[in-house]
């Protein structure tokens, strides 16, 4: 069976030595989930952390107990992300940080999880939202992330839980697109119509093409419904 949503997905490594953004998405039975995840430039191995952390979400995201909340659930897997970017640091012998943003839906039922400058955005009837806010302290330094030993809060995730209405659309993307794109530049290639994976690559061209010097990477989710049949054009 076809999944309802829609789901693309694009990554190219730009001006940078090498690509440490990592992405994906997946349907499995009408539920969706979708992630990506940015490695701290700064520390080897972190091109391997960003790739274990989406692999893990990708993999346990379907897979939490129903005894859990949604909230819980979501917690749980990205527990098991940092634990296992802690895994590939010891096999490896470098110490890879990475930061992560997921969006998980079931039926009727949203929720979005992040770590890190990764963002998740949400455009509604005509309306771009940031539903993330960035995990930086005052002198804009990153101050959570997956992968760092220390024990304490510094990667604990942010947790929002919403609603999905039909014709949303969601936008996941590592700070090469949003920080070299505005919000209404963003908005409109998330409006005009195109699919999901076009519209993806249309975000990390443009944000090259504006002078992104980093790694660029966007997700972009259309759930079905009469909102994106009006935008498509459709009768």
């Amino acid at each position: 069976m076809s999944s309802p949503f829609e789901i693309g997905c694009h990554s190219e490594q730009g001006r940078r030595d090498y690509q440490q953004d990592a992405a994906g998405g997946e349907c499995v039975e009408g539920a969706l989930v979708a992630a990506v995840a940015d490695g701290l430039g700064h520390y080897p191995g972190s091109d391997r952390a960003a790739q274990m952390a989406v692999r893990t979400v990708l993999h346990h995201a379907f897979l939490s107990p129903a005894a859990l909340s949604l909230r819980a659930g979501m917690e749980a897997v990205v527990e098991e992300a940092h634990q296992e970017v802690l895994r590939e640091q010891r096999s490896i012998g470098l110490r890879g940080l990475t930061t992560l943003a997921l969006l998980k839906v079931e039926g009727t039922r949203a929720v979005v999880v992040h770590v890190g400058d990764s963002r998740v955005y949400r455009r509604r009837a005509g309306q771009l939202e940031q539903l993330t806010k960035d995990h930086k302290d005052s002198r804009h330094v990153l101050n959570r992330c997956l992968g760092n030993p220390r024990v304490g809060k510094n990667y604990t995730p942010d947790v929002l839980e919403t609603d999905l209405q039909p014709g949303d659309v969601y936008l996941l993307s590592t700070d090469g697109v949003h920080e070299s794109l505005s919000p209404a530049q963003l908005r409109a290639v998330l409006e005009d119509g195109a699919s999901a994976q076009v519209a993806a690559e249309a975000l990390v061209h443009s944000a090259l093409a504006s002078g992104s010097r980093d790694n660029c990477t966007a997700v972009v989710v259309r759930a079905p419904g009469a909102a994106d049949a009006l935008l498509r054009g459709a009768a």
